[in-house]
């Protein structure tokens, strides 16, 4: 990430001091930051493995420990549709859609977007990163059991509780992520 690519917005999600160009979902950031002070990064991401949950109604639950911070209940799924009409687009394009966002991600660090994709919440830019890479893989180690004909077993509570702590900081698994991306320094964020 490069210093010119940060652009700051308002809670509002009204531009900062920059004239660059909007992006529309960028009122999912600023309203789960109004929600959740303790959120200080976020990640939206359209990885086809979370899709698959979120467009099925297959319940998606931790069956991989570094997913374990999800929580042991099926993640929150998000429907446009629900509070806006068959007519949307699907993206978050209001202060009101990334509110009702916001909302069903309720205190979850995870919220599939339904036929979208996820966002991702956590206390740093490396632990946001980190439970995306981990949600991913997850739900791609359950879409395969499923496949398989297996039936799962998930993460209890305990174990996810345990996680969720390592995974705090996450500082370890970060720097690892970092040498298998290739990413040079040790700037911690």
């Amino acid at each position: 990430m490069r210093a010119k690519n940060v652009f700051r917005w308002t809670l509002e999600n009204e531009p900062a001091g920059h004239t660059q160009p909007t992006y529309g979902e960028r009122f999912i950031h600023g309203q789960i930051y109004q929600a959740r002070p303790e959120v200080n990064a976020i990640v939206h991401c359209h990885a086809p493995e979370l899709v698959l949950f979120g467009a099925t109604g297959m319940p998606l639950r931790p069956i991989y420990h570094m997913a374990g911070f999800q929580g042991e209940e099926p993640l929150p799924v998000f429907e446009i549709r629900d509070e806006f009409g068959p007519e949307t687009d699907m993206l978050i394009r209001s202060n009101p859609q990334g509110a009702a966002l916001a909302r069903t991600l309720g205190n979850r660090s995870v919220v599939l977007m339904r036929g979208h994709g996820a966002t991702i919440v956590g206390q740093s830019v490396s632990q946001a990163v980190l439970f995306a890479v981990y949600a991913v893989i997850n739900a791609r180690i359950v879409a395969q059991a499923l496949a398989a004909g297996a039936t799962p077993t998930y993460v209890n509570a305990a174990e996810g509780r345990g996680i969720a702590r390592v995974l705090a900081d996450g500082w370890r698994a970060w720097e690892y992520l970092g040498r298998l991306a290739g990413a040079t320094g040790k700037q911690r964020s």
